[in-house]
């Protein structure tokens, strides 16, 4: 079996989701179609993002701008946990409203020549199954952009 090798990042390079955007070849799962207002919805409890990039000289610092799907008095939060390189880096309760969520990237994370980013969500709903829609896709978060870039 040959291990899977994402598309180069260059470190510091801000992608983005949008329909046709550049962040879409790093998509590697769990992500719905891109979305024409500039963001892809993750579909079902888990979300990957994999990608080429060498170890930094120095830690790094990725930063995610999120969007997670939340319904008031009912679904009010979306709880992600963060992989990289499957090293457990972060965990967020996301409310309401876009907002950027950043990780510390230690460099020895960055051992090997893939890179992987899992969010883990669990409490990824669909609207469907809470009778808001027919939309049966399993909605966690809305991924606008991501930058991983070396800590100064």
């Amino acid at each position: 079996m040959k291990p899977r090798t994402g598309p180069l990042y260059r470190m510091g390079a801000t992608l983005e989701f949008g329909p046709e955007a550049s962040g879409l070849p790093f998509l590697a799962g769990g992500w719905s179609v891109p979305e024409q207002a500039g963001y892809t919805w993750s579909d079902g409890p888990e979300a990957v993002l994999l990608l080429a990039v060498a170890q930094p000289a120095r830690d790094a610092a990725c930063t995610l701008e999120l969007m997670p799907f939340t319904v008031p008095g009912i679904l009010p939060q979306q709880e992600v946990e963060f992989f990289f390189n499957h090293y457990r880096v972060g965990y967020a309760e996301l409310a309401a409203g876009r907002q950027p969520v950043s990780l510390y990237l230690p460099r020895e994370l960055f051992m090997l020549r893939t890179a992987i980013l899992t969010l883990n969500i669990r409490t990824a709903r669909s609207p469907h199954a809470l009778e808001m829609s027919a939309d049966r896709r399993r909605l966690g978060v809305a991924l606008w952009s991501f930058q991983i870039a070396p800590v100064a």
